[in-house]
């Protein structure tokens, strides 16, 4: 197989291919390889090539599996190869080698897929950019100056520059949807618990973080989604809601200016949902955005101390201030001075602030907002310094609509829409809890009326 056709192949196209005899996984894996030699020099996506591990696991398969030697990637953060290398873009994890898979590992091997590399992340998923000390800054495939963006940045990099076509991602505050949106990709953040984080962890970051993939195609995510869900926490079927709206809140999600070409994009995909009979309608939703900031900081200072703490017990030894970079120390030392009490109201009253959007959500089928408030930021624009509160608030000057949805525990995605300046431009659209099959079926009825994007690579 030439590499310029395998790198326009999703995974489902690519893996009818192998069915068919047209290529072979030791091809299709060439073919990845040579890719990722041939861009990765420039992006900085991958920092882990691990496809000895791949091709032990490819003698292992039946050749009966449905996505048998398709070659994916995986973000080096929450996700987990035995015997493989992790970091999770941090100094003080730099060395620590794996000891089991993580169970998406374990599905995703199941459905005959092939993990043969490691992609950059910035430290402890903390960031809305992927510019992490330890590996250096990932780039965007539209433009080698700008942010691909985080904190999976590398796993969406390297699938728009087509080196896999699937990558696993983690979701925190925007970490599927923010990479996603950057390199015009879809992105798909399912409801929170669906998804089994095991054998390690049973929640992440209290209950704001899960994981899925980073996909060019939705069927290609949709049908991981569906082989995770069967073979952990089966998704019980609720009724579709009845409703043919769509709400837009303009002025609910941020105080902040949003970049024309955001807003443009939310006006074409209002009338492409038009377009099949929904009714896009704004409306009113008062939200308590600094508190809801507030809770949400607790939250992730709380576990980023518990994460840190966990390595210090691993190592034998407590992390030295040079091995974190000066934001993640902050956020270390935040979460150690909080007592369990604080996170535990922390955790109610993010609840109690989310209730209106929950009720949103009860009276109308989707919401739909700008993916981000921005266009991707040049390298090197968001400094994760010791200054918390100013990176935080230009963090969410970037991207202010992705944490509602961590926080409140409801689906969303994001898809491309338009280009502007060369650059993709996404629109995200939210549902109701455990309306995720409600939200892929939208997102398979609009992705043929949509553009395709490819980055100017050669």
């Amino acid at each position: 197989m030439d590499v310029k056709d395998y790198c326009r192949l999703d995974a489902h196209g690519l893996a009818a291919k192998i069915k068919a005899s047209e290529t072979t996984p030791n091809e299709a894996m060439d073919c990845a390889l040579t890719r990722l030699k041939q861009v990765n020099p420039f992006l900085n996506a991958i920092v882990h090539d691990c496809s000895g591990w791949a091709f032990d696991r490819l003698k292992a398969m039946s050749g009966n599996e449905p996505f048998y030697g398709v070659p994916v990637v995986v973000k080096d953060l929450g996700f987990t190869l035995d015997g493989v290398p992790f970091t999770a873009g941090s100094r003080f994890f730099a060395g620590t080698v794996a000891n089991a898979n993580s169970d998406y590992i374990n599905n995703l091997l199941s459905l005959g897929m092939l993990p043969f590399a490691t992609t950059n992340t910035p430290e402890l998923g903390l960031s809305f950019v992927t510019e992490a000390a330890l590996h250096g800054p990932a780039k965007n495939p539209y433009d080698l100056s700008l942010t691909p963006g985080g904190s999976s940045g590398g796993s969406a990099a390297a699938v728009a520059a087509g080196i896999a076509p699937v990558a696993t991602a983690s979701d925190g505050g925007g970490s599927i949807r923010i990479p996603a949106a950057c390199c015009g990709l879809f992105g798909f953040k399912p409801t929170q618990g669906l998804i089994s984080l095991g054998p390690w962890v049973d929640e992440s970051w209290s209950g704001l973080s899960g994981q899925h993939v980073i996909t060019r195609t939705v069927r290609d995510s949709a049908s991981v989604f569906a082989h995770q869900i069967q073979h952990q926490r089966p998704l019980t079927p609720v009724t579709p809601s009845r409703s043919k709206t769509v709400a837009l809140v303009p002025k609910a999600f941020t105080p902040v200016a949003v970049d024309k070409p955001c807003l443009l994009a939310v006006d074409i995909m209002r009338q492409h949902l038009e377009a099949l009979g929904y009714h896009v309608i704004e409306q009113d939703l008062s939200l308590d955005l600094e508190l809801i900031n507030h809770c949400a900081r607790m939250l992730i200072t709380a576990n980023t101390a518990a994460v840190i703490e966990s390595q210090q017990q691993v190592l034998g030894r407590k992390a030295r201030k040079h091995e974190l970079e000066p934001a993640t120390w902050e956020f270390y030392r935040e979460g150690k001075a909080m007592t369990a009490s604080q996170l535990i109201r922390a955790r109610t009253q993010l609840y109690r602030c989310l209730r209106p959007l929950h009720a949103l959500l009860n009276d109308t089928a989707f919401l739909l907002t700008p993916a981000l408030a921005q266009l991707p930021l040049k390298i090197g624009s968001l400094v994760f310094n010791h200054d918390l509160e100013a990176y935080l608030e230009e963090g969410r000057a970037f991207s202010p609509f992705t944490p509602l949805f961590n926080q409140a525990n409801l689906p969303a995605m994001t898809m491309p829409v338009m280009q502007h300046g060369g650059l993709p431009v996404s629109v995200q659209i939210a549902s109701g809890r455990w309306r995720d099959w409600s939200l892929l079926a939208l997102a398979e009825q609009l992705e043929p009326t949509l553009p395709t994007f490819w980055p100017p690579l050669p």
